[in-house]
């Protein structure tokens, strides 16, 4: 029981360890969300799966970037999904892109009420 009590922890962070290694990259999960909600045909999907990739690891990057406050991390993420914004726009047809800005604006509505 004394093994069991001292090896408890180890085990628990293992346990965390693969729960989290289960968790799909954020890129995927965002991939996985436009799919559903614009109905994106394979190729688009593989077609968007660098360009989101991309967005992933710049955001991550920011994040990670101990020398930038708050609201140069905020200021920097957005401008990195401005960029990426034509690029995801150039695989979509017209009618992905006025429902994806649609989903945008009600993003926007929902997090500025919540705010408030």
């Amino acid at each position: 029981m004394t093994k069991l009590r001292l090896l408890f922890p180890f085990l628990l962070c293992g346990l965390i360890a693969a729960a989290v290694a289960q968790e799909p990259p954020a890129w995927q999960s965002r991939l996985q969300q436009l799919s559903q909600q614009l109905n994106l045909t394979e190729d688009q999907k593989e077609k968007l799966k660098p360009i989101l990739r991309n967005e992933a690891e710049q955001v991550e990057s920011v994040r990670n970037n101990t020398s930038l406050t708050k609201q140069q991390k905020w200021a920097k993420v957005h401008d990195i999904h401005e960029s990426f914004e034509p690029k995801v726009d150039a695989v979509l047809t017209p009618e992905q892109q006025q429902k994806l800005q649609q989903m945008k604006a009600q993003a926007k509505e929902h997090a500025h009420s919540e705010t408030h």
